[in-house]
């Protein structure tokens, strides 16, 4: 009886128009159904999903923890506070995760907006030495706040004498800034 929530229900709503229902037919109630609209492009929709998502057992719960990384932060804080109020080891790890990552991140931009020579030193030297995704993101978006002098001449050092994943770096910051000016 464990799996029940993965059977259709009374209420569960049937692709098909007013036809009877085809045998075969996708059901959108249970674990697919949320899974569909939480790929909504309406955040309202994705919100109620995390919320229908609790009556999906652990594949419910696997949903709302995916959803601390959804694109919409009103979605990831819907997900972060369903998670708080879980007792599963299972939530209580994945919010610590997401407190890790975004402390981590909150210290990339702050060094980012300080912008000093030391700060662009160990977001590059960081780039280096992790290659997780997120990290990069991270400090991807925290160079973009760099507006010192300083930290700009170390960005153009970087792009010219940098490893090749610091180049790439260092060419995206200059290519949303506007360009490059050599000129000195």
């Amino acid at each position: 009886m464990r799996d029940s929530h993965k059977r259709p229900s009374p209420s569960d709503a049937v692709l098909g128009g007013q036809n009877r229902v085809p045998r075969g037919a996708m059901v959108l109630g249970g674990v697919e159904g949320v899974r569909r609209r939480l790929s909504s492009p309406r955040v309202e929709h994705r919100i109620a999903a995390l919320y229908e998502a609790l009556n999906c057992g652990t594949d419910g719960l696997d949903l709302i923890i995916e959803r601390l990384h959804d694109r919409s932060w009103k979605v990831r804080q819907a997900a972060y506070s369903i998670l708080e109020k879980r007792t599963e080891t299972q939530a209580r790890q994945a919010l610590r995760r997401y407190d890790s990552y975004n402390n981590c991140w909150q210290t990339w931009r702050s060094m980012g907006r300080l912008g000093g020579v030391d700060h662009v030193d160990t977001m590059m030297l960081a780039l280096e030495n992790d290659s997780n995704h997120a990290t990069g993101k991270a400090i991807e978006e925290s160079l973009d706040l760099v507006e010192t002098i300083q930290g700009q001449n170390r960005l153009k050092d970087y792009l010219l004498n940098g490893t090749p994943i610091q180049r790439n770096y260092a060419a995206s910051y200059f290519k949303k800034k506007g360009g490059l000016d050599f000129r000195v």
